[in-house]
This record gives structure tokens, sequence and C-alpha cells, in this order.
């Protein structure tokens, strides 16, 4: 039997050729980056600066090898910032292996979420989905996400896969900048030439799957190659509720079949801490902690609620719900407009107050009180929260309650992370939803647009 450390040494010469960022490689295996069935934590990045130099095969072969440089364990200015090694802390990167290859390539959103086939036929009956939706052009689907491009870039180790995709913005979407009224100088003379929109690049969602180390490391490789900004997504109450009404009116509701699941959301609840006297009454939680003294002892109350509703009752919260805001419509139209009490209800400051100042928390999106603001009516969740109110006595609707995950038979969302589920084969409505729901997070991510 030889030495152990000589069979270690011909396994690391024979594999060595392996761990070069090799894009020939990739071709000869599967192209579509994994998806579906696949847990992503989300992000906003920045426009990012391409320059004159175009992002061509070329130049991504040489940022993979940059990359992957960086992440063996080069040294880049006398620090080490290898990840992974046997001696360190990170034993999640220590189990991984060693790094096989990177590599930096586009793809199609075609191959991204598996549409592609223009004759694709949906294999589900009609009877089974009774429900009001939208059908959307398929073929026109098809072509239009052919054309468009997604960032994937993929880090093999020996027994793990880490992956990330820059997904793009609708030309719709994107909000070019103008030069003359972003550009900031504390000279008197202006530049001659002004930023080009030509040599910036608009791939606004980032999903990212593999460990924290790896994340903070790819978050840093984009800022300084691309001069962005990268952010963490938050999905609030707003994002996780929009997007399940959108789901509903774009696939329906199966009743036979995997995707028809129970439906299971969560609830959280914000308590305003108590005001200490002497603070100012709009002081953020932030500030009150970087004052001098004892910490303020956490608000007793319930931390959380899990509702699970039946397969088969979604269909008729949905009912419910479309009749509720038919009456309540007719109501209003006969109705003259009177002086109304001023309330948390009506007052978008209070509200905001008692919703912890957070974003997308509040429901104040669901009845404006400019009134000019056209809102997308969302049938499921008021026949859910008048339910919640007559059998719990909780009003859902109180700028305290918030909606911090939710989970159907297509998708897993929370407040920071998301999952889609696989479509059937032929599932042509069940992929346009997961489209609209893709498009719609990276609105979100683009210019912090509401779901719908």
């Amino acid at each position: 039997m030889p030495p152990q450390g000589r069979k270690r040494q011909r396994t690391e010469t024979e594999s060595e050729p392996d761990r070069q960022s090799s894009p020939e490689i990739l071709e000869q295996e599967e192209s579509r980056p994994p998806f579906y069935n696949t847990t992503f934590s989300t992000h906003r990045v920045s426009p990012l600066y391409l320059g004159k130099q175009p992002l061509d095969r070329e130049r991504l072969q040489t940022l993979s090898q940059r990359l992957r440089e960086t992440l063996v364990g080069d040294v880049v200015r006398g620090v080490e910032v290898g990840l992974g090694r046997a001696d360190g802390e990170d034993g999640v990167m220590g189990r991984a292996g060693a790094l096989e290859y990177v590599d930096i390539r586009w793809v199609s959103m075609g191959a991204v979420l598996d549409i592609t086939d223009p004759e694709a036929n949906d294999s589900e009956d009609e009877h089974e989905n009774a429900t009001p939706r939208t059908d959307p052009d398929w073929p026109a689907l098809v072509s239009d996400l052919i054309d468009k491009k997604a960032l994937h870039i993929l880090l093999r180790y020996e027994t793990a896969e880490c992956t990330a995709l820059l997904l793009p913005s609708s030309p719709d979407q994107q909000q070019q900048p103008d030069p003359s009224t972003t550009h900031f100088t504390i000279s008197n003379s202006q530049p001659a030439d002004p930023p080009n929109p030509a040599h910036f690049l608009h791939l606004p969602l980032l999903l990212l799957r593999m460990p924290a180390p790896l994340k903070s490391i790819i978050s840093d490789f984009l800022s300084t190659t691309f001069d962005c900004r990268v952010s963490s997504l938050r999905l609030g109450t707003q994002s996780l509720t929009q997007s399940w009404e959108s789901w509903i009116r774009t696939a329906g509701l199966p009743e036979r079949g995997p995707p028809a699941k129970d439906v299971v959301l969560n609830l959280g609840f914000y308590i305003p801490p108590p005001e200490n006297k002497g603070s100012a009454p709009d002081a953020t939680p932030a500030a009150e902690e970087d004052k001098e003294g004892p910490p303020a002892q956490e608000p007793l109350g319930i931390k959380g609620i899990d509702i699970i509703i039946p397969a088969a009752d979604v269909r008729g919260f949905v009912r419910a719900g479309t009749k509720k805001l038919k009456g309540e419509r007719e109501r209003e139209k006969g109705k003259s407009k009177t002086k109304e009490k001023q309330t948390w209800e009506m007052d978008v400051k209070k509200r905001r107050k008692l919703a912890g100042r957070l974003g997308e928390e509040g429901w104040e999106w669901r009845t404006p009180v400019s009134g000019d603001k056209e809102v997308e009516e969302s049938p499921f969740t008021e026949a859910l929260g008048r339910y919640v109110d007559k059998h719990l006595g909780l009003n859902w609707f109180h700028p305290g309650v918030r909606v911090t995950k939710i989970a159907c038979g297509g998708f897993v969302m929370s407040e920071g992370r998301l999952k889609v589920f696989a479509p059937r084969e032929g599932g042509q409505r069940h992929r346009a939803a997961v489209w609209k729901l893709v498009s719609g997070l990276v609105g979100k991510a683009e210019g912090g647009k509401a779901l719908v």
C-alpha cells in the first residue's frame, strides 16, 4: 500500500486541469442553470458599469479566472483571501472540498425557467382549474424569454455546487438616468464626456445559493469589478401577498395533482417599544439603541401564528373575497363623501410608526389615503382577513400584523428567500406564472415597484 501522502499528491496532480476555469467542459454538460426546487436568497444590484469593452466570452473567461484566484486562496496585497481551509473556522467550506472550476456565462431566461418550446401543450385539463385566470400568449412569451439573457456564475467544488444568477429587467422597467440631472460635480466646469447609458448593464435581481462566506465574496467581487452596489432585497408583506394573488390570477387553483397543495401563511407581529420620557416621538428604534443606558426590555406578546388553508378551501376564499370587493365598490358608488375620523387607518404617519417604519408593512397600499392611486385587488387576502377577524378576533389589516412567509404548490417565499417548485410536464400556465413572479421581483429590485 503506497504512503498516504504520496497518494494525496497524485490525486491533486490529476485533478489540477479540472480546477481551471474551462467553459469548454461546461458546454458538454447541461447548460440550464439550477433554478427550480432550489432555495435562493434575494438581493438587489445597481446597474453594472461595463465601460467600452462588452461583456463578451473572452472577458467573462478572464473574470472567471480572476474570481477563481480569489477563491482558492491567492494573496491579494499581502492578505490571504481563500476560503474553506482545513484549519479555518468555516466548517461548511472545509467540507465542500477543493474548488474544481469557476464559470461565468450568459444564459437565456428561457433556459433558466425551462420555457423554450413554443409548441408545448398544457397538460392541465380545463375542468381541473375553473378559477378565472389570465391566459398568456405562450409563443410570444417563449420568443421574449429566449432573447433575454441572464448572467450565471457557477462555483463547483468537490462535494458542492454554488450558483449565482443575475436576472435582467424588461425594457419598460429599465430607468435610464438623465446625465444632465444625475451627474454632480464640485467644480465649475462640466465634464467633456457625460456618462454613456450604453456602458451600463441592468441586472437588478441577484439570486444566490451558497454559504454566507461565499455570498460576501461574490458581492464584493461584483462591486469591485462593475462598480455597483449589492444589498439584500427584503420581501415584505406587500410583496408576499401580491405575489400570491398574482399567482392565483395567472396559474389558477388546480384541484388535483402536485400543484394542489395546502396554503401556509406565517404571521408575525410588531409591538412598538414603550416610549421613554424625553425622547423624540418620531425617533427610530436604531437611534434609541445608540443612547447610553440599560437596554429596553423586549415587549411580551405572541411571536407568530401559522395559518394552514386546505387546498380544497382556497377557491372558496377567492370567491368570497371577489364578492366582498364587488359589494364594496357598489356601496362606494352610492355613498356621498363625508369627513372621516382621523385615526391610524387614514394617517400614513401613524401607520408607519405602528408598522415599525419598514417598507411594505402597514397595509397602507391596500387603501391609499390619497385616493388617486389605483389599487390592485386581492380577493384572497381580503377574504382571509375577514375570516380571521370573525373567528379569531384578530384585525388582519392592523399595521402591526405582518405576513412573513407564504408557501403554496408553486413557490415558497419569505422575507429574504425564494424557492420555486418545478412545474409538471407541459404546464404552460405554471411556467407563465413563474415568469410573472420573477418579473415582479425584478421590478421590485429595479425600482421598488409593487408586485402585480
